[in-house]
């Protein structure tokens, strides 16, 4: 069964982190060119649709390539209210078969999380599978806290999404040891020693031996190209971050296998 690779529609955009992050390309004008180059589907970074216009909005709900995962930042607390409900809305409107979203940094919290993940459940899609990001800054961060949650999480619904070309093999390999199968999807990016983002070519024998780890620990999921080089240079370009998803497109069909 062939792997899905998607591309994150983040990873073009220049106001990611911006403070009103407001969007910057039109993602339906780059659906020819993702279908081009061979990506199963995308990873809808919100405000691609949560601050689209209508014509816009329209144009990638009707477009044949999928939107395979909304990413949602909604929060988990009661502020985040409003923000999963708009979110749920557009996973249905866009038929996406997954959302991702993030749980907050506060331990104390973490109940919250977990009931507010629950009642969002009820407000999505049937079938859509929930894809919570074990992200640094988040109580998620921490492999066994994220198995005390996920035993919480019954539903086999809710899945995890990890970083594995960010981490070394041992914490990697503690993942699969705290959450096995839960684990159905995974981000791509890879830094140097700096920070600074590269393409998967740059570090081929590391990014091989976690994809080799990730095939010993059964993973059977799906990656999507969330940054790439040329992510924060000074330079960057949507072209050039585009030119660099694709060899990592490249690297990860041959080296997947």
């Amino acid at each position: 069964m062939k792997t899905e690779i998607y591309i994150g529609t983040i990873l073009l955009e220049r106001n990611r982190w911006t403070r009103d992050k407001k969007p910057t390309c039109l993602v339906s004008e780059w659906i020819p060119r993702f279908k081009e180059a061979g990506f199963d589907g995308m990873e809808l970074w919100e405000n691609h649709a949560a601050l689209a216009s209508s014509t816009e909005l329209k144009a990638l709900e009707e477009s044949s390539f999928p939107v395979s995962v909304f990413n949602s930042y909604a929060t988990f607390d009661d502020a985040g209210q409003a923000a999963r409900k708009q979110a749920a809305r557009l996973t249905s409107l866009l038929k996406a078969r997954a959302v991702k979203f993030n749980l907050g940094n506060n331990v104390n919290d973490k109940d919250l999380y977990i009931e507010s993940a629950l009642k969002w459940k009820q407000q999505l899609p049937p079938g859509t599978r929930l894809l919570c990001e074990c992200h640094a800054g988040t109580i998620m961060e921490d492999p066994k806290v994220a198995q005390e949650i996920f035993a919480v999480w019954e539903d086999e619904a809710f899945q995890a999404i990890i970083h594995p070309f960010t981490t070394d093999l041992k914490a990697l390999r503690e993942w699969f040891t705290c959450l096995g199968p839960r684990i159905t999807h995974a981000h791509v990016q890879l830094r140097d020693t700096s920070g600074t983002m590269q393409r998967l070519e740059r570090q081929p024998e590391a990014v091989k031996n976690a994809l080799r780890l990730m095939k010993e620990e059964g993973f059977s999921g799906s990656f999507t190209l969330e940054f790439t080089e040329g992510t924060r240079a000074p330079s960057e370009s949507m072209e050039q971050l585009f030119t660099s998803a694709v060899a990592d497109l490249r690297f990860l069909r041959e080296h997947w296998t």
